[in-house]
C-alpha cells in the first residue's frame, strides 16, 4: 500500500473516530439530560414528552410513542410526540412479540409488517421505517417506538442506541407507574377517609335519631299528662292563695298553707320542665338584654334558694357592658341558667374552695367553629357558666344532654332534665351549646344569635290593690269543673263578677244575648271546639271582645292565632291569684 493510500485510510479512520466520539458524547449528554428529567419532573405525564425531545437527536427519529398492553391484549399509546399517533390501536404480531422478548428491531419498511397493515394510510406513510425496543417493569410490558417517513432509515447502530436508552426509558415508565400507584393509594385512602367520615356522620345521625325518638316519646308522655297534672295541681296551688287572703288566719296555718303552695309550685315547675323537653310548642320571644336576665336571676329568690348552706362556694359574674340584644324567651333563658348553675354547684360540692364564674361576651365568628356542636359563622351573645369541679368523664360527654341521664348520688335533688332543658332551649332559640371540660373544671357556653333590635321595656307589675276588680263581669270558659270553680272563686275574691260555662259552644251561646267585659278562655277543651275556634266565632258577632288565654301547655300556635285575632295575655295553669289578677286588669285597662 502506498503512502498516499495509507494516509487516506488514516484520515478516514480519524473521521470515523471523530463521528463515533461525537455520537458517544451526544449519547452521554442525552443520558445525563434524561436522568435530570427523571429527577426533576414532578408531573409524571410530562416525563415521556420531555424524553422524546432529548432522544430525538441521538436516535434520529421524527416521531415516537410508547405503547402498553390493555386487558384485552391490544396495545394503546400512553405518550406520543405527534398527536396523529394518539388514537391508534395496535394488535401484537410476530414483531411485537419478538421485541417484547428482549430483541430490539429496526424495520427497514413497515409496509409488509403485520402490526402496521391495519393502520390508516397517514400512519403508514409517517412511519415507513421504525425502531422498536422493549420497556419492562414488574407490572407491565411496554414498547418504545421510533418512526421516520423514509424507508431504511434505521440501522444496526440505532439498535445499539436503543439498548443503551432502554434503561432510561424503563426508569421513566417505572416512575410513571409508581406515581400511578401512589395516586391510586391516595385515592383509596381518600375514599376510605370519606367512607369513615360518612360512617361517623351516619353514627352521629343514628345517635341523634335515637335521641330524637327518645325525646319524642318523652314529649308524648309530657303532652299526655301535663294537662291533667296541671288540673290536679290547680287545687294545691290556687286555693292556698285564696285562703291566705283571710285576715284572721293564724301564723301556724299561714305557714302550712305557704308550704302547700310552694310544694304545688315546685310540682308545676316539673311539669313545665317536661313541656320544655317536649319540643314542638312555640316559644314566645322578646328582644332582651342578656345581662339583665343574668342580674335578675342572681338577685332573685331561686338563686338565693340554690345558695343556702353554700358558703364554701365563691360566685363571680363578669358581664360585658357592650352586649348587643338577643331575641329570647326570658323565662326559658332563666331556666337554662338556673339548671347550669345548679349543675355547677353539684360539681363543686366536694371542694372547700368551690368557684363558679358567670360571664357574658359578644363574639363574632368569621368562620364556622367546630366544638361540641358545629357553630355556624355569625355574631353571638355568649353566656358561659364555669365551675372548678373535677370535670366530666369522657364516657359521659356524649350522654350529658340525654333526658334522665344524671350522675347525682342518692339523696341529691334533681329531675334528670336539667341539661336537656338547656339543650332544647338553645335549639328553640336557634343557638348552640359548647362544652369544655378537664381536670381544671367545666364550662358550658350558650351561643345566642345577636340582634340589632331594641329591648322591650319591662312590664310594670301591679300592686295588690291595683289588680283587684271593680265589679266588671268575667266569663270563665273551661271544660274542667274544678278549673271553673277555682277561677270563679279567685275572680270573685278579687272583686269581679264571675260566671262560667263548660265549653266553647256554650260560650258562643251565652254571649249571643248576654254581655261579658272579658273572657278567661281555656285553649284546650274536649270534646268540642277549642279556645281559638271559640274566639273566632265570638268576634264575628262581638268584634273587639276582650279575652285572656289560659292553658296548662306552653304558648302554642293556637294561642298565637287567637292573639293575632285580638285576644290578650297568656297565663299558665295552675292559676295563681296574682297572675290571674294582673292579666285580667291589664287587659281591661286597654282601650
Amino acid at each position: 500500500m502506498s503512502i498516499t493510500e495509507e494516509l487516506r485510510e488514516a484520515l478516514l479512520n480519524l473521521e470515523e473516530a471523530r463521528k463515533m466520539e461525537a455520537q458517544q458524547r451526544l449519547t452521554a449528554e442525552a443520558l445525563l439530560a434524561g436522568m435530570q428529567v427523571l429527577v426533576t419532573t414532578e408531573e409524571t405525564t410530562k416525563i415521556f414528552p420531555n424524553l422524546f425531545e432529548i432522544l430525538r437527536r441521538p436516535m434520529d427519529f421524527q416521531a415516537a410513542f410508547v405503547l402498553t398492553a390493555g386487558a384485552d391484549g391490544l396495545f394503546l399509546p400512553i405518550a406520543v410526540s405527534n398527536a396523529m399517533f394518539a388514537n391508534t390501536t395496535w394488535e401484537a404480531g410476530p414483531l411485537f412479540r419478538r421485541v417484547l422478548a428482549g430483541d430490539p428491531a429496526a424495520i427497514f419498511d413497515t409496509a409488509s409488517v403485520e402490526e402496521w397493515i391495519p393502520q390508516e394510510d397517514s400512519i403508514r406513510k409517517a412511519s415507513r421505517s421504525a425502531l422498536l425496543f422493549a420497556l419492562r417493569t414488574d407490572i407491565r410490558q411496554a414498547l418504545f417506538v421510533c418512526t421516520h417517513p423514509d424507508r431504511a432509515h434505521f440501522s444496526r447502530p440505532h439498535i445499539a442506541l436503543a439498548r443503551r436508552f432502554s434503561v432510561l426509558t424503563t426508569q421513566a415508565l417505572m416512575k410513571q407507574e409508581a406515581a400511578h400507584r401512589m395516586a391510586s393509594l391516595e385515592e383509596r385512602l381518600e375514599t376510605e377517609l370519606r367512607m369513615a367520615e360518612l360512617n361517623r356522620k351516619l353514627a352521629d345521625s343514628e345517635k341523634k335519631l335515637a335521641r330524637a325518638q327518645k325525646l319524642e316519646a318523652l314529649g308524648l308522655l309530657a303532652g299526655s299528662v301535663a294537662h291533667d297534672l296541671n288540673n290536679i295541681l290547680s287545687g294545691i296551688v290556687s286555693y292556698p292563695d285564696l285562703l291566705l287572703l283571710q285576715p284572721d288566719l293564724s301564723q301556724k296555718n299561714r305557714r302550712a298553707l305557704e308550704t302547700i303552695r310552694a310544694s304545688g309550685l315546685r310540682a308545676a315547675a316539673v311539669v313545665q320542665d317536661l313541656l320544655t323537653v317536649a319540643r314542638g310548642v312555640a316559644v314566645a320571644k322578646d328582644t332582651v338584654q342578656l345581662n339583665t336576665v343574668v342580674q335578675d336571676f342572681i338577685a332573685g329568690p331561686e338563686y338565693s334558694e340554690l345558695m343556702v348552706n353554700r358558703d364554701y362556694v365563691h360566685v363571680r359574674s363578669l358581664l360585658d357592658d357592650g352586649l348587643p340584644n338577643i331575641r329570647a324567651s326570658r323565662v326559658h333563658v332563666e331556666k337554662a341558667l338556673h339548671n347550669l348553675f345548679s349543675n355547677a354547684l353539684d360539681a363543686v360540692h366536694a371542694r372547700s374552695d368551690g368557684r363558679i364564674i358567670v360571664t357574658t361576651e359578644n363574639r363574632y365568628l368569621d368562620q364556622p367553629l367546630k366544638r361540641y356542636e358545629n357553630i355556624v359563622a355569625g355574631e353571638y351573645v355568649v353566656l358561659t357558666v364555669f365551675d372548678n369541679g373535677p370535670g366530666i368523664q369522657e364516657a359521659d360527654m356524649e350522654r350529658i344532654f340525654e333526658p334522665f341521664y344524671a350522675k347525682k348520688k342518692m339523696g341529691r335533688t334533681g329531675t334528670g332534665l336539667g341539661l336537656i332543658i338547656v339543650w332544647n332551649t338553645m335549639q328553640d332559640h336557634d343557638g348552640y351549646v359548647d362544652v369544655e371540660t378537664g381536670a381544671g373544671g367545666t364550662s358550658f357556653s350558650l351561643y345566642f344569635p345577636a340582634t340589632i333590635e331594641i329591648a322591650a321595656e319591662r312590664n310594670v307589675r301591679f300592686s295588690g290593690e291595683q289588680y283587684r276588680g271593680d265589679g266588671r263581669k268575667i266569663l270563665v270558659v273551661d271544660d274542667q269543673d274544678e278549673q271553673r270553680q277555682i277561677a270563679c272563686t279567685m275572680l270573685t275574691a278579687l272583686g269581679f263578677e264571675a260566671a262560667a260555662v263548660a265549653s266553647g259552644e256554650e260560650a258562643v251561646s251565652y254571649l249571643q244575648d248576654r254581655h261579658a267585659d272579658l273572657l278567661v278562655l281555656d285553649m284546650i277543651m274536649d270534646p268540642g271546639i277549642n279556645g281559638r275556634e271559640t274566639y273566632e266565632r265570638i268576634i264575628q258577632f262581638r268584634p273587639g271582645q276582650k279575652a285572656v288565654i289560659a292553658s296548662g301547655y306552653s304558648l302554642s300556635d293556637d294561642v298565637r292565632a287567637a292573639q293575632r285575632l285580638g285576644a290578650g295575655a297568656f297565663i299558665k295553669k295552675p292559676y295563681r291569684l296574682e297572675d290571674l289578677g294582673v292579666a285580667v286588669r291589664s287587659e281591661l285597662a286597654k282601650g
